[in-house]
């Protein structure tokens, strides 16, 4: 998970819908400061705050209970294809 890198880029997303609606300097140089911020949060793999990653991991656990209730597994994925059998031996 990359916290301050997801982070950083919504708030450059959000700086540049504003700087395109109201045609403000102010506003791009934001967008500037959130992106240079993002990358580098990514390429210094800046470390997620504790309290996101036990946030994550409950909204994990919470979406894998809700997949087990209304999409049971199957018998059967695409990764377990049954491929031809082996020869028989003697």
């Amino acid at each position: 998970m990359f916290f301050y890198k997801d982070l950083f880029a919504s708030l450059c997303f959000i700086f540049f819908g504003l700087a395109l609606a109201f045609n403000d300097a102010y506003f791009y140089f934001g967008a500037m400061m959130c992106a240079c911020i993002s990358t580098t949060a990514h390429r210094k793999k800046w470390p997620d705050p504790l309290w996101a990653t036990l946030m994550m991991e409950d909204l994990n656990t919470r979406f894998e209970s809700l997949k087990k209730r209304y999409f049971p597994k199957k018998e059967f994925s695409k990764e377990d294809e049954i491929g031809p059998l082996p020869p028989l031996g003697d």
